[in-house]
């Protein structure tokens, strides 16, 4: 089977693809990943083959904005309402059209049998729809497009489905949800729960040295330190060094350590950003509600403290509320005060309410079927649509 991913260009919508790409290939498929440098690169560090096309996209350029200097965007916007996250969607949708042709030629070149995309790749059902070959949509995070937005997405697409001969705007064979059900959605297409492996990199695991209970790992994301981040995070490394006997591991580039500043003691830097590898062991952990480190946390039982920043990380750390393994402080006012961090630092580590709700999240995904038990379903797939074809 050869399998062609598409993916939107942002690191962060590939990356949760990788188990089911290891999968692929280890079940002996071809696997070949193309899209823009912002996704082949990291898919090129993975040891992947790709094909790339156009320049570097810079998604966190669209997020700087019109803003003072030095303030985030949730302190210049505050939190934006449920309707224009979802409404994320419109900016893929015009993105859609920009390589379409590039990559139904590439699929039709290389003799794709199977189109797998995030599911904001708007262009992956139409390739595959136009060569005869089944498609997949992968979601990457806990907020996906609701059933009214692809409805108005697949309007706009109209047009230039029909410009390729398709009747009506494809919709994929198949989604698969790395969501367990007490993070899921309620409000988008039903979709095949997918594990989630928290992503690991080519680093060596974190090893932390003090007893369990204290034990913390601090990720807020190059977006957030991008856009003005560094003194949120100097905040927190304050409240938790002021909690007392805490080790920290704490994720930043060396670009941004400057304005953070001289760590704490029991704390340590580290430009290490997968999950995978800096979670395991860890009693909390601190993020920014990004898919990466909300499904690996969960995935691991960790209680999470989620301060959000843009689009869907709020949606995440609503879940993770809601199901009690975390707290969300979702308002520039919460995460600016070094009380509410303070107390939610200390409930989050004292209180086993936290860490024994974290615990149903990560048997909730143990039960879900793994990604290789998902490479069969593909085939089957594949070989159902050759036999209709």
């Amino acid at each position: 089977m050869r399998v062609l991913i598409i993916s939107t260009p942002v690191d962060t919508h590939f990356l949760p693809m990788l188990p089911l790409i290891r999968a692929l290939t280890g079940a002996g498929h071809e696997v070949l990943v193309t899209g823009q440098p912002d996704v082949t690169g990291p898919a090129a560090a993975a040891g992947l083959e790709t094909v790339t096309f156009g320049e570097t996209f810079h998604y966190q350029d669209l997020r700087r904005g019109r803003r003072p200097e030095g303030l985030r965007p949730l302190e210049v916007v505050g939190r934006p309402p449920a309707q224009q996250i979802d409404g994320a969607a419109q900016m893929w949708r015009n993105h859609a059209p920009y390589f379409l042709y590039d990559y139904l030629e590439l699929a039709r070149e290389w003799r794709a049998d199977l189109v797998i995309g995030d599911h904001m790749e708007f262009a992956g059902p139409i390739v595959a729809k136009v060569l005869g070959v089944p498609s997949v949509w992968h979601r990457w995070g806990v907020a996906p497009t609701s059933e009214f937005m692809l409805k108005q997405t697949r309007m706009w697409l109209g047009p230039l489905c029909g410009r390729l001969g398709l009747e009506s705007v494809p919709e994929p064979d198949l989604i698969l949800d790395p969501a367990p059900p007490a993070l899921a959605a309620t409000d988008a297409p039903p979709a095949r729960p997918i594990r989630p492996e928290p992503q690991s990199g080519d680093g060596t695991p974190w090893t932390y040295t003090s007893a369990p209970g204290r034990r913390v790992a601090v990720a807020l994301g190059g977006y957030t330190l991008d856009l003005d981040g560094a003194p949120l995070l100097r905040r927190v490394l304050d409240a938790l060094a002021a909690t007392g006997g805490v080790e920290a591991v704490v994720s930043a580039a060396p670009g941004h350590r400057s304005a953070i500043g001289t760590l704490p003691e029991g704390m340590t830097y580290t430009e290490e950003t997968a999950p995978g590898a800096l979670f395991p062991g860890a009693d909390l952990v601190v993020h920014h509600g990004g898919p990466g480190s909300t499904l690996a946390a969960a995935a691991l039982g960790i209680p999470q403290l989620v301060l959000p920043q843009l689009d869907e990380t709020f949606v995440a750390g609503d879940r993770v509320a809601a199901a009690g393994a975390g707290i969300s402080l979702d308002s520039a006012e919460a995460q600016n005060s070094d009380t509410e961090l303070a107390l939610s630092l200390r409930a989050l580590l004292t209180d086993p309410a936290y860490p024994s709700a974290a615990g149903r999240l990560r048997a909730e995904i143990q039960d879900m079927p793994a990604p290789a038990d998902t490479v069969t379903l593909l085939e089957e797939l594949t070989t159902r649509q050759e036999v209709l074809a």
